[in-house]
């Protein structure tokens, strides 16, 4: 199988329905995770500085906390470029902070930058500019619709508990990438409106218009991330064999687990326990080792 095959049955693998149907928000930006993979393979081989912008809190939840699609994948992805000699380094808010944290520090790899919550977008700019990374991706990280609102999938307005990260992304320089699974999320942008609108509940309220240079579409954000290791393995062979054990389910677990005694929450149900968006984690352990024999192919 050709490299540029396997690639696309890697962006279509994680396109499997998470807590909603994503096939019309992939369709629209099909090609484009190999876009990003090959930014971050490069920004590896140069050794260079790669931004992470993570965190999503569930103000609605019975107990309002960070959810743990976002910070786990982010944690993979960080490894992994870290694996490859890239810096990696992690932005995220003050509510999101804990489990972020905790996230890294399983894997070890990605330094973590703390915004506060008040932030303003010049201070954000300002912060972002001077870690002149050569890449900045977001992670599940929610950006504002065309009324400049950020609105969760249930057209929750968190706007105030939402520090303007994607301000982040009209810095000049780097080349910018998302990852997302729901339509507001930043880099959403790069999909139409009215498919936004379509494909998913709410979607002309929720629809983040921030876009980037290249997006992945995935049915949860931590599934997209272990698509892009998977395609760094494809893309950098050398590193293959360590960034596949990265898409071990027993690694995800792990994270998962260290993110729930954080204090995170599965941001569908709004509650702990061993699940992301609402699906188990044994109900998508097939998928990881899928992406991982793909890795390795």
């Amino acid at each position: 199988m050709s490299v540029a095959r396997r690639l696309a049955v890697i962006e279509g693998a994680v396109l499997r329905p998470g807590a909603r149907d994503v096939t019309a928000l992939g369709a629209a930006v099909r090609g484009q995770l190999a876009r990003l993979a090959g930014a971050l393979a490069a920004a590896g081989a140069a050794g260079a500085r790669v931004g992470l912008v993570t965190g999503v809190h569930i103000a609605w939840a019975p107990t309002p906390a960070a959810e743990t699609d976002g910070p786990v994948g982010t944690a993979v992805l960080a490894r992994a470029l870290a694996l490859l000699g890239a810096e990696p380094v992690v932005l995220t808010d003050e509510p999101c902070a804990v489990v972020t944290g905790a996230c890294l520090g399983v894997l070890g790899a990605g330094r973590l930058r703390v915004v506060p919550a008040d932030a303003g977008e010049a201070a954000v700019a300002g912060a972002v500019a001077a870690l002149e990374p050569a890449v900045l991706v977001a992670v599940e990280r929610l950006g504002p619709n065309a009324a400049g609102r950020v609105m969760t999938m249930r057209a929750v307005d968190i706007t105030p508990s939402t520090a303007p990260l994607h301000a982040a992304f009209a810095v000049p320089g780097p080349v910018t990438g998302a990852v997302g699974d729901g339509g507001n999320e930043i880099g959403m942008g790069n999909v139409p409106a009215e498919v936004v609108a379509a494909a998913v509940a709410h979607g002309a309220r929720i629809a983040c218009r921030v876009p980037v240079d290249a997006l992945t579409v995935a049915g949860t954000s931590n599934w997209g991330c272990s698509a892009l290791v998977a395609a760094l393995a494809v893309l950098v062979p050398r590193h293959a064999a360590a960034l596949a054990a990265l898409l071990d389910p027993a690694v995800d677990a792990a994270l998962l687990e260290v993110a729930g005694a954080a204090g995170g929450i599965d941001g569908v149900t709004g509650l702990p326990g061993a699940s992301v968006d609402g699906v188990p984690v044994t109900a998508y352990a097939d998928l990881l080792a899928q992406l991982r024999e793909l890795a390795q192919a």
